[in-house]
C-alpha cells in the first residue's frame, strides 16, 4: 500500500473495512506523538462510524510495518517522569485498538520492531507476510518494553517464549512467528493485503452485537480466572442473545453440500 501525502496517519475506506496506514518514510514509520495522535483519532472516528465492521493498521510504506519508537523523542523525555507519560499516552491508544468495539487486524510487512511489535499485539488478529521480521529489541537500547508488550508477548506465547524474545532481543520471521503463536497468518507479501482484507471483511460481515460481545468476552477472559471467564463468557452470551440477532444452524450447507 502507498499514500502519496505527508500525513502520519491515512485513512482509507473500502467497503465495511477502514484502513489505517502509517506513514511516516523518513522515521520508517517509528511510533512518534503525531503518529499516535492520528491513530486514537481515526480509531474512535472508526468505532463510531456504523459503515466500518473491521479495521486494518498497516503500512503505507514498502517493507516497513513500524521500526519502534521516535528515538529522538525518546531522547528527549526528562526522567523517569517523561518515560512513564510517553508510556501510558502510548498504552491508551493500544488500548483502544483492544477494546475497539469492531475487530483490529494488523497487516504487517517488513520490519516491526519495539513498539511497532507492541502496537501489533494489542490487534485481535496479525496477518504477516513471509518477509515479516518482529522483535522486542528494547533490551539492546538500553531501555525495557513499556507500552504492553511485554504482556501481551507473555499471553501470546508464554513465560519461556517471551523472556527469550525480550531478553535476547532475538528477532523472528513471518514464519517462526506463526510457530511461536505471535501472528495467525503468514503469506506471500504479494498476498498480504489481499489476505488482511479478507480475514477483516468476514469478521466486518458478522453480527455487529455478537461480534463486539466476543471480542469483549476473549479479552477479559485472557486476563481472567477460569471461574471468573466463564461467569463473564456466560453474561455476555446472555447479551447477545437478547440482541435477537441468532442465525439458524451452525452447520449451513451450500448447493454443493459444503458446509461452513
Amino acid at each position: 500500500m502507498t499514500a502519496l501525502t505527508n500525513a502520519p496517519l491515512v485513512v482509507q475506506h473500502e467497503g465495511d473495512l477502514a484502513l489505517l496506514l502509517m506513514n511516516s518514510p523518513r522515521r520508517r514509520n517509528a511510533l512518534s506523538a503525531p503518529i499516535l495522535a492520528s491513530l486514537q483519532s481515526a480509531l474512535s472516528q472508526a468505532a463510531l462510524d456504523d459503515r466500518v465492521g473491521a479495521v486494518i493498521i498497516g503500512s503505507a510504506l514498502e517493507g516497513v510495518f513500524a521500526s519502534g519508537g521516535d528515538i529522538r523523542e525518546l531522547q528527549a523525555l526528562e526522567g523517569s517522569t517523561g518515560g512513564l507519560c510517553f508510556a501510558e499516552t502510548a498504552q491508551a491508544v493500544f488500548r483502544t485498538i483492544e477494546t475497539l468495539p469492531k475487530p483490529v487486524v494488523a497487516a504487517i510487512d517488513g520490519y516491526c520492531l519495539g513498539a511497532g511489535a507492541e502496537l501489533a499485539m494489542a490487534a485481535d488478529i496479525r496477518v504477516a507476510s513471509d518477509r515479516a521480521v518482529l522483535a522486542s529489541p528494547q533490551v539492546g537500547l538500553g531501555i525495557t518494553p513499556g507500552l504492553g508488550g511485554g504482556q501481551r508477548l507473555l499471553r501470546l506465547c508464554g513465560t519461556g517464549c517471551a523472556r527469550r524474545l525480550i531478553l535476547t532481543a532475538q528477532r523472528v520471521e513471518g514464519r517462526e512467528a506463526l510457530r511461536l503463536g505471535l501472528v495467525e497468518f503468514v503469506v506471500s507479501s504479494a498476498l498480504l493485503w489481499e489476505t488482511a482484507k479478507a480475514v477483516a471483511l468476514r469478521m466486518a460481515l458478522k453480527p455487529r452485537t455478537a461480534m463486539r460481545l466476543a471480542k469483549r468476552m476473549v479479552n477479559f477472559s485472557s486476563q481472567a480466572g477460569l471461574a471468573e471467564g466463564c461467569a463473564y463468557e456466560a453474561n455476555q452470551f446472555g447479551l447477545a442473545c437478547a440482541a435477537g440477532h441468532l442465525q439458524g444452524s451452525a452447520l449451513q450447507c451450500q448447493g454443493g453440500g459444503e458446509c461452513e
